[in-house]
């Protein structure tokens, strides 16, 4: 009679046991899920180095395709604290720094979509030096043969500390809309303070007849 009792208790203690795991981690699930408050629609921090943090911010009422940004540095090794504000076409989809020209000024990147048959994609660029200052950097167009196919859609990544962009591409020749497009892929490199990019274009490949 006893072990049956033992048995039940230790039965009762594993049951709460449980419960209060699955409310923990329940409650860690919730307090993942941060909603922004509006006006602002877009939060994230990037630590270039301990002690210097980037905060980027989007915000803006009435307009889901315009608004403004704010890039706040925080450098707290040296109790300094700025703030660079500019205007925002589109939806800011992600943000990241890198330091293309290797100079050791990291540069931010900011990237927003504007919504429409395609996404088309606006870049903001800022390069920070060591002493707080800023200097914006104008992301290039797509010159006219490229912009003749582009409709959007771009994906843009790092490899090996390069920066590419890709994004379908569609002939002009042809009408079809159910036409196939091509991929066009850049690679851009940053000199004194000039985005430039240049096109990859995937080398033609030879069938080898059998005899």
């Amino acid at each position: 009679m006893n072990i049956i009792k033992t048995i039940t208790a230790l039965c009762l203690i594993s049951l709460l046991i449980s419960c209060g795991d699955e409310e923990k981690e329940t409650v860690a699930v919730k307090q993942e899920v941060k909603k922004i408050q509006e006006p602002f629609r877009f939060h994230k921090a990037i630590e270039v180095k301990p002690g210097l943090t980037l905060d980027i911010v989007s915000w803006g009422r009435g307009s889901d395709l315009l608004g403004g940004y704010l890039i706040l540095r925080s450098d707290s090794t040296r109790l300094s604290y700025r703030s660079v504000s500019g205007e925002l076409k589109g939806k800011v989809v992600d943000a990241w720094n890198m330091d293309l020209d290797t100079d050791g000024s990291p540069e931010l990147y900011i990237q927003a979509t504007v919504s429409g048959n395609d996404s088309k994609l606006n870049m903001y660029v800022h390069e920070f030096g060591d002493n707080g200052s800023n200097q914006q950097i104008r992301f290039p167009d797509l010159n006219s043969s490229l912009k003749e196919g582009y409709r959007g859609g771009d994906s843009l990544y790092v490899n090996d500390g390069k920066l590419y962009r890709e994004f379908p591409f569609f002939s002009t020749k042809d009408s079809t809309s159910a036409a196939k497009p091509k991929t066009r892929k850049l690679e851009y490199s940053l000199k004194n303070n000039s985005l430039q990019f240049k096109e990859i274009k995937e080398e033609a490949k030879t069938e080898v007849k059998k005899p």
